[in-house]
């Protein structure tokens, strides 16, 4: 099976990574060139809960793209906004039988990759993969996680195509599940991603000194909650309890684990509040269920974005 990953920081670079070391066919679309430049010099350097490998992927560029040749599968780790353009990028790779996958966070994202291939040839979840980008070239992963997703609609081609790479990414290392049931899990990150990310970029710390704090993690709890039951409105009943055993999970495995949108604010580059806060904002004004946490944060995230992206 020929695999492309499409956005390829630090979570694009573990999977990517961890399926070429197991002897996958995988190339790397990667648009940063000091990325791109550190891999094809030394390697990826992956490290995995302390344990170091060098690995040396297939990594080609927007303009050598196509000298990978179609792909059966293309695999997108985007940030949400980029989603359009970096598979515009892709397209010398997509063809008529390319399935594509998102694990990417928020919600919309099967709809964004709908829009390059029939929906019946999308796969679509979510990770609670956690990935930093220590150096060009250098990426770690720590801690336990799994990464769940499903077909998005009845192809039996594209159902095969989920389990058999459900079963390569688990036998690379990466713990990971077809769930037909997968909605509840992609919400319940969204509600958790919700507060643990903007409050994370917000104060500028990291999720255990965040939640060292009673008040904030009396605060980050409140916060999914509005979006558990937002969800809940639109027809998806998230597992409550099984969003506090993540919050658990996270205050002791994850402590120092730099969220997207903080490394978004270090970097001076656009969020992913738009398909986060955002989206659950917008649907809980369209039901009718109060979002007063979210809307502060998706206020606050905004002018803070403002200030840095100025023409």
């Amino acid at each position: 099976m020929r695999i492309m990953f499409v956005g390829v920081g630090a979570l694009g670079s573990y999977f990517g990574g961890a399926l070429a070391e197991a002897g996958h066919d995988v190339t790397l679309l990667i648009r940063n060139k000091a990325h791109r430049d550190a891999i094809r010099a030394d390697g990826l350097i992956l490290h995995r809960d302390g344990v170091e490998a060098r690995i040396d992927p297939v990594v080609v560029d927007t303009e050598t793209a196509g000298d990978a040749g179609i792909a059966d599968i293309v695999i997108v780790f985007t940030k949400t906004g980029a989603t359009k353009a970096a598979l515009q990028s892709a397209t010398p790779v997509i063809g008529p039988d390319t399935r594509l996958v998102t694990v990417q966070n928020g919600l919309g994202n099967a709809e964004a990759l709908a829009a390059f291939v029939p929906m019946d040839q999308v796969i679509y979840g979510t990770t609670m993969a956690p990935g930093d980008m220590v150096a060009p070239g250098v990426v770690s992963t720590h801690g336990s996680h799994v990464t769940q997703f499903r077909a998005a609609g009845d192809n039996p081609v594209t159902a095969k195509m989920a389990d058999d790479l459900a079963a390569m990414l688990s036998a690379a290392g990466i713990d990971t599940r077809v769930n037909p049931d997968v909605d509840r899990v992609i919400w319940a990150k969204v509600a958790f991603n919700c507060a643990m990310n903007s409050l994370c970029a917000l104060l500028d710390t990291s999720p255990g000194p965040l939640l060292d704090s009673g008040e904030m993690k009396a605060l980050v709890t409140a916060t999914i909650m509005e979006g558990c039951d937002v969800a809940a409105a639109v027809g998806v009943e998230v597992d409550r309890d099984g969003v506090h055993r993540t919050l658990e999970m996270v205050h002791r495995e994850h402590r120092g684990h730099v969220p997207s949108m903080l490394v978004d604010f270090r970097n001076r580059q656009p969020t992913e509040i738009a398909s986060l806060n955002g989206a659950v904002v917008a649907l809980g004004a369209r039901h009718g269920v109060p979002t007063p946490r979210n809307e502060t944060l998706l206020a606050l995230v905004r002018a803070r974005e403002a200030q840095y992206l100025k023409p």
